[in-house]
């Protein structure tokens, strides 16, 4: 392991979160503007639109939470039109979840605003720089899990 300088500790400190911050402001605006939706709502929308037609049981363990907690907030996107829910044809115990009208919608507006700001965020590095930034973004996660 290579030594570390105690400023650069404190710099590293600081920057992840004032990062954490403006994530989670970009989260809150965009839960605006998506219907007034709450972060987890949303977290649920963007993984069913990206999953597609997925099991209670797994969104449930995508976002940590239990069975119970998600039903209630499944049955509340359903009512709302954000998402419909059925039984698989391949299994009826099965209860799966996709989008419906207007979750199809908040997930458009959720990764155009995901790509707008990603491409705020790179087009102030040159090239070489968006991929070592990439990079290193992309090792912080596998280093966190490590040490869990």
């Amino acid at each position: 392991m290579t030594a570390v300088k105690e400023e650069n500790i404190n710099r590293l400190m600081s920057a992840m979160f004032t990062l954490m911050l403006g994530m989670k402001k970009g989260v809150e605006h965009c839960c605006t503007m998506c219907g007034n939706l709450t972060e987890k709502e949303l977290t649920i929308i963007s993984y069913v639109g990206q999953n597609q037609n997925v099991k209670m049981s797994d969104i449930a363990e995508n976002i940590a939470a239990p069975l119970s907690t998600l039903t209630s907030i499944v049955d509340k996107l359903v009512n709302n039109k954000y998402l419909s829910r059925y039984h698989s044809s391949e299994d009826r115990r099965a209860v799966l979840v996709a989008l419906a009208s207007k979750g199809i919608e908040t997930q458009n507006i959720f990764i155009a605003h995901k790509q707008e700001m990603a491409n705020k965020i790179l087009g102030e590095f040159s090239l070489r720089d968006q991929g070592m930034l990439i990079k290193f973004l992309e090792k912080i996660p596998v280093i966190l899990k490590e040490n869990n």
